[in-house]
This record gives structure tokens, C-alpha cells and sequence, in this order.
């Protein structure tokens, strides 16, 4: 039976390559995760995400699979692997697992089958097309493009045929038209949750449905050629409710859905708690207030108020119909203390502190992304080669490809780089931040380590780690900052961030200045508070209910007359 726990989770996310490092060979791995699981329980987290730890070849870092069922032998084996579950359980930890399902890796067997004969049946397991021949030339079979690598399309070796990709050409698409694959899936779902998995994540899973026939995007101005023919198709409802009806339901499960530019409509749909479809979708709008087009390699000026729209709009859309997300970090994202115009190097614990108060006390699940709760910040890469992610190899290749000097194009790539979130965990200043004992991690380590890391986190009067503890805790235990509903202030201004949650006869008001300027801010005469429960300096200014806050100050006050119900 459904118990809807997820509506008091907080969520931690564990990208495994790059967490802790046990036996010394340069990956991270399930024995690193265990030795840690204390740690993250102390921060007040009720679960865990982790990013991929099936067998993959990494040509996406994980995100390709070959085998559904299979642990990847650099992280451990099955066994280590059921133990973990155990620790987490035994700690009260809910286990979410990352589940790839538009793309397979072009090594699982489904796709070495499909490839072997023409004739094979698991050639339906996948997306395959004849091409198009233009002027004696063999062409793709649309001009849909990929997010990472060009065409959509690539040729199988001398043939006339191609398969479908949209992400990486190692990451060929599953055909969710053929209820054969579909059966598959829901045979992976459960063999998960009869190990006893609590829930999945479920990667850019609003492109499983596609448009049939399908027909070049003559569309102009898209970035991505063909994303009306794959984005929230048109079985994209049917396909989650079987997923639903046939596998999550028959669990105490909870879904989050990783979406790829949903419709406004969509998005509410997936998660509407009457549809039966997924539990809850990420939401990254406001992740977009300091890039173009939210194409993060792309920097412009922070927008405050598109970061406040970008927010606080899934929170009222989903209140009372659905559940909501809130996030700053990924394994997709930079770190957010190198983000939005803050000065990192004066204000790092301010602005860190204030970030996850303004956001986690919103409507919706915190998601914690490792490293966030101690600071770390972008690593300062020297170039392209020390990048492993394939978007990062891509983007540059395009921007110098058309004439861009390389060392432009690698500032380009520098901001907002998916490498910033993946480098190895610094847990002390000792070598590799503790990452491991010497060997030469998977991927570069951020030479901040020394100054910062969770040892020095954890000694300092000033620590990040022990304001996440006070903010989780009263997340957790209030019930307006769980169920009430969200009323936002002082929308138009460029400094101020100021909403309430209230439900029942409790109520908060959450009040922070984006900014490393002085700020002040005139309360509402409604707005009345008996005491402040959570600030990031040692003191609030207050002058007859005008609030003076010095540079990304964050303050949690308890209004004493609520100014409406539930």
C-alpha cells in the first residue's frame, strides 16, 4: 500500500564514481558509500539517490546501460550492493535508484542481438530506419538532431539503415511501441523492488513516446531539431500508467521524473496524484536564470526575478494537486555557490546557507546533491582534455568547428560544465581531499580541497554541514514548511527573496537577500512574528518591522497571527 512517505523525504544524492573511493583504484565505489552512510544520516537526509551503478561501458559516465540487473564490477559486486541496501535500511534510509529507460548502451545484448540480422526480433527492441537518398546521397532518415553529438541518427556500418539516438550515438533508443520492450521494463522495475528498492528516478523519461510517422521539424528558431516529434508524445501518459498500474503501485514506491522541457500542461499531468503516473518531476527553470535559453555553457547576467518565477511557479501549479521538487545541484548542473553573481570567495558559507534556506523551505522534496551541504564550489579547470563528459567534448568541437578560438570556447564550456559536479568528493585536506589513498582518480580534483573539504566543514564556527542539520530538521518537522501553502512577496525586487508557508494555525515567513549589498525590507502590516527560528548570521536588525540584512543573509521567522488557513 501506497504511504506516500516522500512527502517528508529529503533526499541525498550520491553520484558514485566520484563519492569515496575504498579500495584506492580510482573510482568510487559501494564500500566508500557504506563507510559514509553515518554521515549523510547526521545531515538529516530520509534517503538516498543514487546515480547509476548498473553495468555500463561510460560512454555517458553510467547513464548507458548494458545490463539492468548487474552492478558495474568498478563499483562493487550484487552482494556489496544488497549489503547497502541493508546499512540504508537499517538507518531509516529509502534507497532510490537513477533507471535509464529511453536508451540502452549500444553493449547491452538487446542491441549486439538487434544488430546481428535483420530478421532478429530485437530489432523492434530499437528505432531503426531506412535513410533517405538526396541527389545519389545516402541521408539520415530525418534531421532530428541529438542533445550530445549532431545528427539523431547513425548508420549501421555499410547499410542503408540507421538507428534512432538522442543522446549519445553509443545510447541508441528503445522502441516503447513495441509491448514486448515495455514487458521487459516492468520486469526491471520489479526485480528491483523485490530486493526491496524504494523508488526510482527516472532519467529524461518524458521522450520514451515519439511522433509516428515520423517527419523532418521544419519548425524555426528550435535549438534542438525534432524535439516536437520526441518531447511528451503522445503515449507519453499511457506508457507511466502501465508502468504504474503493472509495477510501482503493487509497492510502497515513490517516482521522480527527470522531464526534458515538458509543456506547463504536461508537467502537472505527470504528477497529478489522480493520474496515477509519476510521484513527483524535477524542476529546473530557475536553474536557467543565469544562462540562455537554459543552455547552461551560455552565461548571461543572473535575473533574479526569472530564478524567483523559475521556483516558486511548479510550487503553486502543483499545491494541492501534486508534489514538487526542490533542487539547486545535480550531477547535470555546476555548483551553485559558483552561480548566480555570488562572490563564492567572500560570502561562500552566506550564500550556501541562504541558497538551501530560500529553496528547501518551499513546497516539495529537497534534493541535496553531495558536496552541496559543505560548500564545495567549480573546479577550475585548465582545459578541455582534463573534461570527461561528452556533452562538454561536444559543445566545444561545435563552437571551434564553426571558428570559435579554442580558448574562448573552453571559457564557454567552463561555466556551466557538467564536469564542476563530478569531480571526486573532498572529504579532508589530506591527498585527493580523501577521495582515496593516492591512486589517480577517474577525474580531476578541485585543487580547493585543502581549504575546502567536510573535515574542515565540520570543525568550523561557521559550518555549512551544521545549518543544513538546523534547516532539515525544521523541513521535517514543521508542517507548514511540508504541507503549507505558498504565498510570495516582494516579487519585483533585485535584491529580496520573501514568501510564507502556512497551513493550519502555523505559519512561516522565509526572507533572504540574493545579494552581497545591505538590504532592507518593510514587512506587511499582516505579516506579524513571534520569534526567529533559523538565521545564517548571529543576528536579525530590526526596527519596527523594517528588517535590515547584510549580504545573503537568510532568516526563518514564526508568524504569530497566520494570515490564512490551509
Amino acid at each position: 500500500m501506497k504511504t506516500n512517505w516522500y512527502e517528508r523525504a529529503v533526499v541525498y544524492q550520491i553520484y558514485p564514481f566520484s563519492f569515496l573511493d575504498n579500495n584506492n583504484d580510482g573510482w568510487g565505489d559501494i564500500e566508500g558509500i557504506i563507510s559514509k552512510l553515518d554521515y549523510i544520516k547526521d545531515l538529516g537526509v530520509t534517503a538516498i539517490w543514487f546515480s547509476p551503478l548498473y553495468k555500463s561501458p561510460d560512454y555517458d559516465y553510467g547513464y548507458d546501460i548494458a545490463d539492468y540487473r548487474a552492478i558495474d564490477e568498478k563499483f562493487g559486486t550484487m552482494a556489496d550492493f544488497d549489503r547497502l541496501l541493508a546499512e540504508c535500511h537499517k538507518r531509516d534510509l529509502k534507497v532510490i535508484m537513477d533507471m535509464v529507460l529511453n536508451h540502452t548502451s549500444m553493449e547491452h545484448p538487446w542491441f549486439k542481438k538487434a544488430l546481428e540480422s535483420p530478421d532478429s526480433p530485437y530489432r523492434d527492441y530499437y528505432i531503426i530506419r531506412k535513410g533517405k537518398q538526396e541527389k545519389g546521397k545516402l541521408l539520415p532518415p530525418t534531421n532530428w538532431a541529438s542533445t550530445f553529438t549532431g545528427s539523431a541518427w547513425e548508420r549501421i556500418g555499410d547499410s542503408d539503415e540507421f538507428y534512432l539516438h538522442l543522446f549519445c550515438r553509443e545510447q541508441p533508443d528503445l522502441n516503447w511501441e513495441n509491448p514486448k520492450v515495455r514487458e521487459e521494463i516492468i520486469a526491471i522495475l520489479k526485480f528491483w523492488l523485490d530486493k526491496g528498492v524504494d523508488g526510482f528516478r527516472f532519467d529524461v523519461f518524458n521522450m520514451f513516446s515519439k511522433v509516428y510517422p515520423f517527419q523532418d521539424d521544419h519548425q524555426k528558431g528550435t535549438f534542438q531539431k525534432g524535439g516536437q516529434y520526441f518531447v511528451d508524445g503522445p503515449r507519453m501518459h499511457e506508457f507511466l500508467k502501465e508502468l504504474n498500474e503493472k509495477a510501482l503501485s503493487l509497492y510502497d514506491s515513490y517516482t521522480v521524473g527527470e522531464s526534458y522541457h515538458p509543456s506547463k500542461e504536461n508537467a502537472l499531468e505527470y504528477v497529478r496524484r489522480d493520474n496515477h503516473e509519476l510521484d513527483s518531476i524535477f524542476n529546473f527553470a530557475h536553474l536557467a536564470a543565469d544562462n540562455i535559453a537554459d543552455k547552461k555553457f551560455f552565461w548571461k547576467p543572473f535575473n533574479l526575478r526569472q530564478f524567483k518565477d523559475g521556483l516558486f511557479q511548479p510550487q503553486k501549479d502543483n499545491y494541492g494537486l501534486g508534489w514538487n521538487t526542490l533542487v539547486l545541484e545535480n550531477h547535470d548542473n555546476p555548483r551553485s555557490v559558483s552561480r548566480f553573481g555570488i562572490d563564492t570567495k567572500n560570502y561562500r558559507y552566506e550564500a550556501a546557507t541562504m541558497l538551501a534556506t530560500i529553496t528547501y523551505l518551499g513546497f516539495g522534496i529537497p534534493y541535496i546533491y553531495m558536496g552541496q551541504e559543505v560548500g564545495l564550489t567549480n573546479c577550475p579547470f585548465d582545459n578541455i582534455e582534463e573534461m570527461k563528459d561528452p556533452v562538454s567534448h561536444f559543445v566545444y568541437d561545435l563552437m571551434t568547428s564553426y571558428g570559435m578560438p579554442k580558448k574562448l570556447a573552453f571559457n564557454f564550456i567552463k561555466y556551466g560544465a557538467r564536469d564542476h559536479a563530478r569531480v571526486p568528493m573532498a572529504w579532508n585536506d589530506s591527498v585527493n581531499g580523501g577521495f582515496n589513498e593516492g591512486a589517480l582518480p577517474w577525474q580531476k580534483v578541485n585543487p580547493n580541497y585543502r581549504q575546502i573539504n567536510v573535515e574542515k566543514d565540520l570543525k568550523s564556527d561557521k559550518s555549512i554541514y551544521r545549518y543544513f542539520q538546523k534547516l532539515l530538521k525544521l523541513k521535517k518537522e514543521s508542517e507548514a514548511a511540508i504541507y503549507g501553502k505558498l504565498e510570495e512577496y516582494a516579487h519585483d525586487d533585485r535584491q529580496l527573496i520573501a514568501y510564507s508557508r502556512q497551513y493550519e494555525d502555523e505559519g512561516l515567513f522565509i526572507l533572504a537577500n540574493f545579494s552581497k549589498r545591505p538590504a532592507v525590507y518593510e514587512a506587511p502590516a499582516e505579516l506579524v512574528w513571534s520569534g526567529v527560528l533559523l538565521n545564517n548570521y548571529p543576528e536579525l536588525e530590526n526596527k519596527s518591522g523594517t528588517l535590515k540584512l547584510k549580504p545573503y543573509q537568510a532568516v526563518v521567522l514564526q508568524l504569530a497571527q497566520p494570515t490564512n488557513k490551509k
